[in-house]
């Protein structure tokens, strides 16, 4: 079980990894979501692997948003379905969305351990990371803009864990908002808010960003 270029596709491509392919595949799979976690949990390998197929396209957006190469998603990426398989028992999900969830915990885990070791060995210079490029000033955009992803991801880790869920979510998954309050635990209309703080507080970082230039 292994990543291959045709299993995902850099961050900044958002909804467009897989296409009409991944999503009909997805739906096909997503009403035996049940049965295959129900195999999995017996250690039953080929069910894994179909909850594999099915995830690894979301799980790896949603490792890549955090990270600044493709080899590093990919990597950390197949650490999150190693940890996957070797606590299935204690998955307690039984649809799309609990599935999910489960996995970007293990992610978010995953995530946090691998930018300490990177903020205690960082392999380029602190005042080269703390740069922020931002020539526009609409968070909107610079989120769906591939030449900003750099600075997005800096400023990603300035918004509260709970604000850059729902950008996560919203953007590099391309989540609605209902979709975004299952995985994360909150309600719709608490979902909205996070969105529009999280919004103001990376415009604010760009206004502050255009002014130090």
């Amino acid at each position: 079980m292994s990543l291959s270029p045709g299993d995902c596709t850099y961050w900044s491509e958002f909804g467009k990894f897989g296409g009409v392919k991944e999503r009909a595949g997805a739906l096909e799979l997503a009403g035996d979501i049940a049965a295959l976690i129900r195999r999995a949990k017996g250690y039953d390998r080929a069910a894994f692997a179909d909850l594999y197929r099915f995830a690894v396209a979301p799980v790896y957006r949603y490792v890549a948003a955090r990270l600044n190469a493709a080899e590093e998603a990919e990597e950390l990426t197949q650490e999150v379905f190693l940890a996957a398989l070797k606590g299935i028992q204690g998955l307690r999900a039984e649809d799309e969305p609990g599935l999910l969830a489960w996995l970007f915990q293990i992610a978010r885990h995953k995530l946090a351990d691998h930018l300490r070791r990177r903020y205690r060995h960082p392999s380029h210079p602190l005042e080269e990371a703390e740069h922020l490029e931002a020539p526009r000033p609409q968070p909107e955009e610079l989120v769906l803009a591939g030449e900003e992803r750099a600075g997005l991801r800096q400023a990603l880790e300035l918004l509260t864990p709970e604000q850059r869920e729902v950008i996560v979510c919203k953007y590099a998954l391309g989540y609605d908002n209902a979709r975004t309050a299952r995985l994360v635990g909150k309600n719709v209309n608490a979902v909205n808010q996070l969105h529009h703080r999280a919004l103001a507080s990376l415009h604010r970082l760009v206004v502050k960003t255009e002014k130090a230039g």
